[in-house]
């Protein structure tokens, strides 16, 4: 009768069990993000609240993030949001930024006008990113969500000339609409509004009873 030797398995098993990280309770393997290669390849931007979406880098940003971030603020309000400017109805801006001694880190964000929300900001359009990287320099990049690829394309064309020093809005654009009149044509539009003086005669002349012949 053939004599049963032990199994080796159960010692195997045993030892393999007692790895540090094969008991269930290890340190859990974070994925690998692999991004394709390339000059223009997209990153992947970390949001408030721990989102996550990809956003393309914008390169040739000069200066420091404070620097970048109030270039780019001052040209959007300017331009994009001036009277007769091409967001001026339907978006809003809004933007948060650290303190210079905090790094400047700041985000622009573009939000869909909800005038039936007692907060008007609605969904998220067009994502602005400044990240310092130094005392004198910082990564910039942009992303689109709802924004019409002509709108995102026009708004990147401006965002890259604010962040390389240059003022101004766009002097031409293929885009319908997206140059912002001129302040006497946007004025012109807009009813005039009486004067304070002008409405006390208004009321006085109301308020006079008429003469009787």
């Amino acid at each position: 009768m053939p004599v049963r030797r032990p199994s080796l398995w159960v010692p195997a098993l045993l030892i393999v069990a007692a790895l540090p990280g094969c008991a269930g309770n290890g340190p859990e393997l974070q994925s690998l993000n692999l991004q394709p290669s390339g000059q223009n390849a997209p990153t992947v931007a970390a949001l408030p609240g721990g989102e996550t979406s990809a956003a393309k880098v914008v390169p040739g940003a000069t200066g420091s993030a404070t620097e970048i971030y109030s270039r780019l603020a001052r040209g959007a309000m300017s331009c994009w949001f001036a009277a007769g400017g091409p967001l001026k109805k339907d978006y809003i801006f809004h933007a948060t930024a650290d303190a210079p001694s905090r790094g400047g880190k700041a985000e622009i964000v573009i939000h869909e006008r909800d005038p039936t929300q007692p907060n008007p900001r609605g969904p998220k359009a067009y994502l602005v990113g400044i990240e310092p990287t130094g005392e004198a320099s910082a990564t910039l990049t942009v992303e689109n969500r709802k924004m019409t690829d002509a709108y995102a394309s026009a708004m990147t064309n401006d965002v890259t000339r604010w962040a390389k020093g240059t003022d101004g809005c766009a002097a031409t654009s293929s885009v319908p609409g997206w140059i912002p009149a001129p302040p006497e044509t946007a004025d012109a539009a807009q009813p005039a509004k009486k004067t304070k003086a002008q409405k006390a005669k208004v009321k006085a002349a109301q308020a006079k009873p008429a003469q009787q012949p």
